[in-house]
């Protein structure tokens, strides 16, 4: 079983005392990695290195995370990564870039290229996967899935959401998880189960069985 945890944006404590608790964590983005803070003038390089190597907790990237940062991170999972059944994918865009200022709490690489998405879509129709673990999700199931809730991003097409929706329509998973919107649902849409994390929300997910259990 692995525990899959919502965005974190930078609430180390409350992440800490997730992973003290559980071993084999995976959180789905917006970590806060890379962050400047502007009080303080230091980076968020780390945080909390050393519990995440002892406890085996892992992460995707968010686009609220520096994508270079990330990519030196013993516990990071690449973009395109499969395990076995699961396939990893990380980035999204941000609607609020600018009223951001890049390299300190913004990036141009947040989202995978075009390129790089092309490869990971290709990737997926070979091998598959039964389950997605992404930051945001497919384009075309964001109204359905949060239909009557208030959003606090507008429903704007990116290139991410473009890209997973192909996956979606070609692969079509019967386990997808995501973060980047905040609000817990769980719906079946085309056949597909969608599992969608508010900030540090916690599931026990067995990949094998797609058995999914709620903690606290």
């Amino acid at each position: 079983m692995t525990i899959m945890i919502g965005d974190v944006h930078g609430k180390y404590n409350r992440y800490k005392s997730i992973i003290k608790q559980h071993k084999d964590t995976i959180a789905i983005g917006d970590m806060g990695i890379g962050f400047r803070d502007r009080r303080r003038d230091r980076f968020l390089i780390n945080p909390p290195y050393d519990r995440m190597v002892e406890n085996n907790a892992r992460f995707i990237r968010g686009n609220h995370d520096n994508p270079s940062v990330c990519k030196n991170h013993t516990q990071y999972i690449a973009d395109g990564t499969i395990e076995g059944n699961v396939m990893f994918i990380g980035g999204a865009g941000s609607i609020d870039r600018e009223h951001r200022t890049e390299n300190i709490d913004w990036w141009a690489d947040e989202e995978c290229s075009t390129q790089e998405l092309s490869d990971i879509v290709d990737l997926a129709i070979e091998k598959k996967p039964e389950i997605i673990v992404s930051h945001d999700c497919p384009q075309e199931v964001v109204r359905p899935l949060f239909l009557g809730y208030d959003l606090h991003k507008s429903l704007y097409p990116t290139r991410t959401g473009q890209a997973l929706e192909s996956i979606r329509q070609l692969v079509k998973p019967k386990l997808w998880i995501f973060g980047h919107w905040h609000i817990d649902r769980d719906a079946i849409i085309d056949g597909t189960r969608y599992i969608c994390l508010a900030e540090l929300a916690c599931r026990d997910i067995n990949f094998d069985t797609m058995e999914v259990s709620g903690i606290l």
